[in-house]
């Protein structure tokens, strides 16, 4: 039977991809939040069971980037859905997908603001006309005001929740078309912060805190799904590469998810099979994501031959050192090290916890 851990020797056993005839199919169980069929003011919850998250490996062995498989791994608290709802934690940012074309946005403003103040803010190099671009981010001036604004949506519930806000359009005539009265739901997407940081509770590092900022076993990934947590994050590359000892999800000034995050391995040999990696191919019932895998550079790392700063990183496996550019001129030059591809720093380093 197979595991959920996967151990292998080498970076070649690392599978590429999944077919269905690949997956290993397990009876979902279920977890049932405990809750009314009628959220708050009258909200209707959709439910349907949730699986607990499998990993699911395939016997392909044809290239050395890794996959993994399964349900989107959730971190589960007990309490209600409607205690859930009312949680203070929520970012001020929200995402809105499926904005119908024929809404403006004064008709989406004036439905948004029932629940506080905000304002949009609309994908870069689109101008803000009727013919909308379908989706958008709403920052509101305080927290509370989204989960006023969840209270309102139809929730259901799969592997994560999923929200649905019903604006009611009203009928308008514009030459020969005619827009009749009918409710469309947008799809809302909240973030809560407290899925930023996820640490790996361990007896023997529990207490140690600069074990939390061991620089060289961290790795910068992107670009991750808006779903994507940081246990979330944590439990997969622990799956795929090795013990993870903490993940963390960059944010915006609002605390919202930026698409990048960092992952702290617990031993340098994890570190290092995920460097070689580069990459990891995610497919689960949320989504399908190619995740970039690259070493966490610091802002002034120092060359590992010289007194000056490095800005290159030899992610080879037989290399995994910092570079300044003469340094890395002077020992990639020639055979066999001249295949060796640099990193660049790209990333935004870790906050404290």
């Amino acid at each position: 039977p197979l595991s959920h851990r996967q151990t292998l020797s080498t970076i070649d056993n690392i599978p590429l991809t999944i077919t269905d005839n690949d997956l290993q199919r397990v009876s979902p169980s279920f977890i049932l939040m405990q809750s009314s069929p009628t959220g708050a003011n009258g909200s209707t919850i959709y439910s349907q069971p949730q699986p607990q998250p499998q990993i699911v490996h395939s016997t392909t062995r044809s290239n050395t980037m890794p996959s993994w498989r399964g349900y989107l791994p959730i971190k589960f608290e007990s309490t209600t859905l409607d205690q859930y709802q009312m949680t203070p934690h929520f970012s001020q940012k929200v995402f809105l997908g499926g904005i119908p074309s024929e809404l403006t946005e004064a008709e989406l403003l004036l439905v948004l603001r029932k629940f506080g103040k905000c304002n949009i803010k609309w994908p870069k190099n689109n101008g803000i006309n009727h013919n909308m671009p379908g989706f958008c981010h709403v920052v509101y001036r305080e927290s509370r005001s989204v989960a006023e604004l969840l209270k309102h949506c139809t929730r259901q519930q799969r592997s994560t929740i999923d929200y649905f806000l019903h604006i009611h359009i009203l009928p308008t005539t514009t030459g020969l078309s005619i827009r009749t009265t009918r409710f469309k739901p947008i799809q809302v997407v909240p973030w809560n912060v407290k899925d930023n940081v996820y640490v790996m509770q361990q007896d023997n590092m529990s207490n140690n805190e600069t074990s939390y900022k061991d620089w060289s076993r961290t790795i910068f990934v992107s670009p991750l799904h808006g779903k994507m947590t940081a246990f979330s994050l944590s439990t997969i590359m622990s799956n795929v590469f090795g013990a993870v000892l903490m993940a963390q999800i960059n944010t915006d000034k609002y605390g919202y998810p930026t698409g990048t995050g960092t992952v702290l391995f617990c031993d340098s040999h994890s570190y290092m099979r995920a460097v070689a990696a580069g990459a990891i191919d995610i497919k689960c019932d949320c989504f399908h994501k190619l995740l970039d895998i690259d070493p966490f550079l610091r802002e002034n790392e120092p060359c590992a031959f010289c007194p000056l700063i490095a800005d290159l990183f030899c992610r080879n496996f037989h290399c995994l050192r910092s570079y300044c550019k003469q340094c890395w001129i002077n020992r990639h030059g020639s055979k066999p090290l001249a295949d060796h591809q640099p990193a660049t720093r790209r990333q935004q380093p870790l906050q404290h916890i």
